[in-house]
């Protein structure tokens, strides 16, 4: 149990760190070295595994990609457009609360690291009707950009565990889908209870009135429909994608250079470059610990250990290292025994996914849920107060269909 209690321990040193308002940035860097105290490696290692994450080909990309999104959403809030998606959506939508969570919805279906920054103008530009709190304002952004992981299978975290188990990704999806409308459920109910309903003009319009506004809404944010296009019909890398879709709106959209170089220094920031890097660099020195070793023997393969394991290891990952991906690839191969491969036990593979998801939805270092709290200024602790719940309910929906078909 030591390992375990390590891994704890490591977890509330961070908590607590975040609580003291360090930068979160910071703290998972302290974190890296935090994890070398209890996790010792020769130091020589620890430097390599630390500066080779941080430094490495995929954290570079992945700062690219953060600055890319930044930029281009604040030249689209800049140039208005996310204004008139939220007007469209507005005379679309007979329910004017629904703009609080349409748009993350649709730009969740693009599987963006960090691409909760994407949506967050929108959701800004929509809340001035409400005058919402920055935790409020938070969770309807970060929540429903994330309604889709558990069964939208052009995630990675969803590929890597198709080829992990390997059977077909559409069939993990079929299990799985039923929580994406969970979670769209509690979420809209958190936006009915929290957000004062108001009146929209009592009018009847076409449906192909309706489908035009729409439309109008979608060319708006005409960009980001060309990221889509790129990586699902042209197979396009994500940083690739970005950087034509940017380049596209430097070439159509008429703006003085200078105004240009002054929306890219409003939307660059060091503090967020070095979150990002840092997010990687403690993901590899934990990656490359003794702590993931420890925990492959701490349980029994079978039995109720079996089962606590199918929770503990994926939560436990992702939580520290806020990478959707990372719990997936790194525990799922544990947990192989367990779940099965080829043939695997679906019902056991479902209620890994979710215990790890549930953690990453609660990780303070995930880039999404970091980004936008920067992004709205809130606190963890406010977000946490909104969140938990039906991060819980979740949850316990994963354990009750484990109890009833596997431990009754």
């Amino acid at each position: 149990m030591l390992p375990l209690i390590k891994l704890f321990l490591v977890v509330l040193i961070l908590l607590i760190l975040i609580r003291l308002k360090l930068e979160i940035g910071l703290v998972l860097l302290l974190g890296a070295v935090i994890l070398e105290i209890f996790f010792p490696v020769p130091l020589h290692l620890f430097f390599r595994n630390f500066l080779g994450s941080m430094l490495s080909v995929q954290s570079l990309s992945l700062a690219g990609i953060v600055v890319l999104v930044l930029f281009l959403g604040r030249l689209l809030q800049v140039k208005g457009n996310f204004t008139r998606m939220v007007t469209s959506l507005r005379e679309a939508l007979r329910e004017p609360r629904l703009i609080l969570a349409i748009p993350p919805a649709i730009i969740g279906l693009l599987p963006m690291l960090g691409g909760a920054l994407v949506s967050a103008p929108i959701v800004e530009e929509a809340s001035q009707r409400w005058s919402l709190s920055p935790p409020l304002k938070t969770f309807f952004n970060y929540w429903f950009r994330h309604i889709w992981e558990y069964c939208w299978p052009l995630y990675v975290n969803m590929i890597l565990a198709a080829a992990i188990v390997q059977v077909p990704i559409m069939k993990i999806s079929t299990y799985q889908f039923p929580f994406t409308f969970l979670a769209a459920g509690l979420g809209l109910a958190i936006l009915f209870r929290r957000v004062e309903p108001q009146k929209s003009p009592a009018r009847k319009m076409k449906w192909k009135t309706v489908l035009a506004y729409i439309a109008r809404s979608l060319w708006a944010i005409w960009p980001i429909m060309v990221i889509i296009v790129f990586i699902f019909i042209f197979h396009l890398s994500m940083l690739l994608s970005l950087a034509l879709a940017v380049l596209m709106t430097q070439i159509f959209f008429r703006l003085s250079l200078e105004k240009r170089w002054q929306i890219f220094k409003e939307s660059f920031s060091w503090k967020t470059i070095l979150l990002v890097l840092a997010v990687m660099a403690f993901k590899g020195v934990l990656e490359k610990s003794q702590a993931l070793a420890s925990l492959k023997t701490l349980f029994n393969s079978d039995g109720n250990w079996g089962y606590l394991l199918l929770f503990a290891i994926p939560f436990l990952l992702a939580f520290l290292t806020g990478v959707n991906h990372a719990y997936v690839g790194i525990s799922f191969p544990l947990l192989l025994p367990i779940i099965g491969q080829g043939s695997p036990d679906m019902i056991l593979l479902m209620f890994a996914y979710v215990s790890g998801f549930v953690g990453i939805l609660l990780s303070p270092a995930h880039l999404c849920l970091v980004l936008t709290l920067d992004y709205f200024q809130a606190s963890l602790k406010d977000v946490y107060r909104i969140m938990l719940l039906p991060v819980v309910i979740i949850f316990l929906a994963a354990l009750l269909v484990l109890v009833i078909f596997r431990l009754l």
